[in-house]
């Protein structure tokens, strides 16, 4: 994470959710105008389309998701949570904190001609009415690193599930942490501690789609150890039953695949609730 700097000494959990929420809402046009966005438009409009890699694919449908609801939690434009429409789901609720990615979830619905609800909200304070009322809880690529603390954050996914329901949990590895972005000369060499306690401050914008830098709203994410994940699931009352660490990029990291000393690169949890 080479562009990084040391935040402003004092800053509090609701200064970085207020920032995050800015840098998100200021990238939102740029996602929206890349060609992957009008390629999402083009395959919802195709019946039983799904932005899963086959391997998450095969795992959800595991669940028989037929009437099931879903919560997607940071769901940004819902493709994940649309694309679990089409195995079978019943209700389906998106919750983000970006009204302008919450919009663009609304555009895919509507080109799949796909019932869902789109709630604007940071996570920590979904409303009390949506307590208990979901089969399964969804979150995907590049959510944790925004949670200032996951032990909060998994008590939320706890609050909104049923007793019996199921967290399913789809991330990059957090080793990948320690290593530039970018593609780089195998082996990577590491540039930061696995074990930093101080969130990265990053000013060169959100626009993953084309990896293009612009002089952004600053924005933090925080480092979490596999520890974290793991004691966040349990301490909230979570039975884990599936946890695979595995070597498949679901980012920007493809050259780090199929190496003969592999690092970890996501990794795929499932746990119900107690």
């Amino acid at each position: 994470m080479t562009d990084s700097t040391q935040p402003p000494a004092g800053l509090s959990q609701d200064d970085l959710k207020t920032a995050n929420q800015a840098g998100w809402d200021e990238a939102a046009d740029l996602h929206r105008a890349h060609p992957q966005f009008a390629a999402l438009l083009e395959g919802f409009a195709t019946p039983g389309f799904s932005c899963f890699d086959d391997f998450a694919n095969r795992r959800l449908r595991t669940l028989e998701m037929t009437g099931k609801s879903v919560a997607q939690l940071c769901c940004n434009n819902a493709r994940e949570l649309l694309s679990i429409k089409n195995i079978g789901a019943g209700r389906c609720v998106g919750f983000d904190f970006s009204q302008a990615f919450l919009d663009q979830g609304r555009e895919l619905a509507a080109a799949g001609q796909l019932e869902a609800e789109f709630v604007q909200t940071e996570i920590s304070a979904i409303p009390d009415e949506y307590n208990e009322s979901f089969d399964l809880a969804v979150m995907t690529i590049g959510v944790l690193g925004w949670m200032p603390n996951l032990t909060t954050f998994f008590a939320t996914v706890s609050r909104v599930l049923r007793p019996g329901g199921r967290l399913f949990l789809y991330e990059d590895h957090p080793i990948l942490n320690m290593y530039p972005d970018g593609e780089q000369d195998m082996p990577p060499v590491p540039d930061e501690s696995y074990f930093r306690s101080t969130p990265y401050q990053s000013k060169s914008g959100l626009d993953y789609g084309s990896g293009k830098t612009y002089d952004a709203q600053p924005v933090y994410w925080i480092f979490h150890r596999m520890s974290d994940v793991v004691m966040g699931v349990v301490r909230n009352d979570f039975a884990i039953e599936e946890f695979e660490e595995l070597p498949y990029d679901i980012g920007t990291r493809p050259s780090y695949e199929n190496q003969s000393q592999q690092l970890p690169l996501s990794y795929i949890l499932f746990a119900r609730k107690e």
